[in-house]
């Protein structure tokens, strides 16, 4: 069987006889741990993101620390490939409207649902995924009026962006008897918007009529007759998602109802997205959920798309810190995301920083452990995290050893000695070991890491004593 030039592409480089492809990282993508200093981004990142710039792929890099969109901007120069560099972020002039987006090339049928479920998504970021929690009912209260909010302004040909959807739900009434106030009928935009519904109602078909009595039905009934502290309590966690993309510059980059690229450009164009938006600079919260929002529109976009040889390059997903930005689609995406040849590659310091921040687990239990378990291809370097070493340890595995004893006794007539030996299961890499890799410094500019690859053995490990290999390579990362 001929090999596929993108699929089968090497991008990490271990050893002379061993390199992991681009269709291995896209089996769940790569997830590379070390502690500070320990070389995640100078090494194994640095040298990820070279290989991958000198393939055709496309991308999606989002930004943590401050520095990374120059680094980055580095090297895409170097690579040549400035002509396929798109930078989107304050003072740049790109928009990328989301709901505009999923409008414009989404299903049809299934538009009202797209919208509903990207905006739950991001009203969960930065929230703890407790699913019988008080506050999803909110959410699930915003999804009923987004819904409803949709099927008007589509039936309305207006646009449809986080503002127009903020300005028409905000107008709505705050008791039913207030649709017969003049004022509101002059100057609230959801009476705009039902008025020119009601002068195109000969166009509608029977289907579509019966959609917009419901849509009507709640805005003007249902949610106005509501407990007025349920009410406020929903309003609330409607405009605290919008109100962050009501001023500039946040609303020129994902309000405006249009969008200057789209992930299908990464895929089939090589474009380079990066999003110069970094979390230390432009405040956590809103710079998460800017660039958490830029993660889920491009994910949606990538995995409508099956890849079959030739129909396009593929593309990668670069996050450094990424527990910053863990998002609850993120398990989707690792999913699904080789059968559309995208590579995930995540740089973070450890798994409780997965466990704590996205999951709400004190200690990494069976979400974080279900995430992690999704990710075929790992890199530990250095770290003093106990927990993330014993995971490193226990991935990597376990085989029985005979363990020695020695013993020896003195009585008042002889005395004795002895060894014996017993078969236990242990470690084939203690955790301790994790602690004991190179570092880099001022004057020794390697990393030492430790690769796994979904329990594949590793032919640089293979000898006549050992024929099948080992589980596990040590690599030295050079910055």
């Amino acid at each position: 069987m001929p090999k596929d030039p993108i699929l089968d592409r090497p991008i990490l480089q271990l050893s002379d006889r061993d390199a992991v492809t681009f269709r291995q990282l896209s089996a769940g993508g790569c997830l590379t741990l070390g502690g500070l200093g320990a070389g995640k981004t100078s090494s194994v990142g640095q040298l990820a993101a070279r290989s991958l710039l000198s393939g055709p792929y496309g991308a999606l890099i989002l930004s943590v620390k401050s520095d990374e969109p120059d680094t980055w901007i580095r090297y895409i120069r170097e690579a040549g490939r400035e002509k396929d560099l798109v930078v989107f972020g304050p003072g740049e002039p790109f928009s990328f409207d989301p709901l505009a987006y999923i409008s414009a090339t989404g299903n049809a049928a299934g538009l009202t649902e797209s919208i509903a479920e990207f905006l739950n998504y991001l009203l969960a970021v930065g929230k703890v995924y407790q699913p019988s929690s008080g506050e999803r009912y909110f959410e699930d209260a915003v999804s009923e009026l987004v819904r409803a909010a949709v099927v008007l302004l589509t039936n309305a040909e207006e646009p449809i962006s986080i503002a127009s959807l903020f300005e028409l739900l905000s107008s709505v009434p705050d008791e039913p008897a207030q649709i017969d106030s003049e004022e509101w009928q002059n100057t609230s935009e959801c009476a705009r918007i039902i008025a020119k519904l009601r002068e195109r109602k000969e166009r509608f078909t029977p289907v579509q009529w019966s959609d917009l009595n419901v849509a009507t039905r709640h805005l003007l009934q249902r949610f106005p007759n509501l407990d007025p502290r349920t009410r406020s309590n929903v309003e609330s966690t409607l405009s605290g998602l919008c109100s962050k993309f009501l001023y500039e510059p946040f609303r020129s980059l994902f309000s405006s109802g249009r969008f200057d690229f789209t992930p299908e450009q990464t895929t089939h164009e090589h474009k380079l997205v990066l999003v110069s938006m970094p979390v230390l600079e432009f405040g956590r919260e809103t710079a998460r959920l800017c660039q958490v929002l830029m993660k889920i529109a491009f994910a949606r976009g990538w995995l409508r798309h099956q890849y079959q040889q030739g129909c396009c390059h593929g593309a990668f997903l670069y996050i450094d810190e990424a527990a910053f930005l863990m998002s609850r689609m993120d398990s989707d995406l690792h999913k699904v995301c080789r059968s559309s040849a995208i590579v995930p590659f995540l740089l973070m310091q450890n798994i409780l920083s997965i466990a704590a921040d996205e999951f709400g687990e004190l200690t990494p239990g069976s979400k974080t452990l279900g995430f992690l378990g999704l990710v075929s291809t790992k890199i530990f370097l250095a770290n003093n995290e106990t927990q993330t070493n014993q995971y490193a340890a226990d991935q990597i595995g376990k085989e029985y050893r005979f363990l020695e004893g020695w013993n020896a006794g003195q009585g008042e007539h002889h005395h004795h000695q002895g060894v014996s030996a017993n078969k236990q299961l242990v470690h084939i890499i203690e955790p301790i070991e994790f602690t004991r890799l190179l570092q880099p410094d001022g004057e020794n500019p390697i990393s030492e890491g430790i690769v796994y690859l979904s329990g594949r053995t590793f032919n640089a490990t293979k000898t006549q004593s050992n024929p099948r290999g080992l589980p596990y390579l040590r690599v030295h990362f050079s910055r």
